[in-house]
């Protein structure tokens, strides 16, 4: 008996049938709003959820083919794609359109970062300029050589846009992205002068300059006259 009442004991007020059919619309209502975003959401190598598929040519359909889905075949794996599961845009030699604002670090660092790397990211501007006229494989160095100097290109950045009170800044995973497309595109480069591909070969060396004016031009927006003197471009 006991079972029984228990049964057919009514709905609490706040079950009444006017108050669960709010509640199905509403969950109808939720539902309908969040199935575009389910249907569509992605995460990025690091973790963001997005409300798009992850590409690695989103926001820059020049951007490196070879670029793993995990950013796992880069030299630094926290970068543009990383976070945003996206590529970058490139910046033209010298514009400060993009991005709109700097992170601020102290002009000391920036000075002394210069004075210690600042030689060694000429070096790879040179090694860079280099390959560009050559025609055989047997010419270009892989893309890990310690020649391309491109590690130090990546130090030179954590200390211009970055410090122990900003921490890693959107502004350095950018530059980060285009350390990696150098990185990348050398290795693309290679790749079609061993299929004798010359014009995929061009694509791919023009796209490698692309990526390094746009570091440069985004490193030299920290070169105030206080740092030192600006980088040139390879043109």
């Amino acid at each position: 008996d006991s079972v029984r009442s228990a049964k057919l004991q009514p709905l609490p007020e706040q079950f009444t049938r006017r108050s669960l059919l709010s509640i199905g619309v509403a969950s109808t209502t939720l539902t309908t709003l969040l199935s575009p975003l389910v249907a569509n959401a992605d995460f990025a190598p690091g973790g963001t959820l997005l409300d798009r598929e992850v590409s690695i040519f989103y926001g820059n359909p020049e951007a490196s083919p070879s670029r793993a889905r995990d950013n796992s075949n880069v030299l630094f794996v926290q970068d543009n794609f990383y976070k945003f599961g996206a590529a970058a845009q490139w910046i033209p030699a010298g514009s400060t359109e993009f991005p709109k604002t700097m992170p601020f670090v102290l002009s000391q660092q920036r000075y002394d970062a210069l004075k210690k790397y600042g030689s060694r990211v000429k070096s790879s501007m040179e090694i860079i300029e280099k390959i560009g006229n050559v025609e055989s494989l047997s010419d270009v160095p892989e893309r890990t050589d310690p020649m391309y100097q491109l590690r130090a290109l990546g130090l030179l950045a954590n200390s211009f846009l970055a410090s122990e009170n900003t921490g890693t800044t959107n502004e350095l995973m950018l530059a980060r992205w285009y350390v990696n497309e150098i990185y990348l595109r050398i290795g693309d480069y290679r790749d079609a002068l061993s299929r004798g591909d010359t014009n995929e070969a061009k694509s791919c060396y023009t796209y490698l300059i692309k990526a390094m004016n746009s570091y440069l031009s985004l490193l030299n927006r920290s070169i105030t006259s206080k740092v030192g003197d600006q980088f040139s471009y390879i043109v």
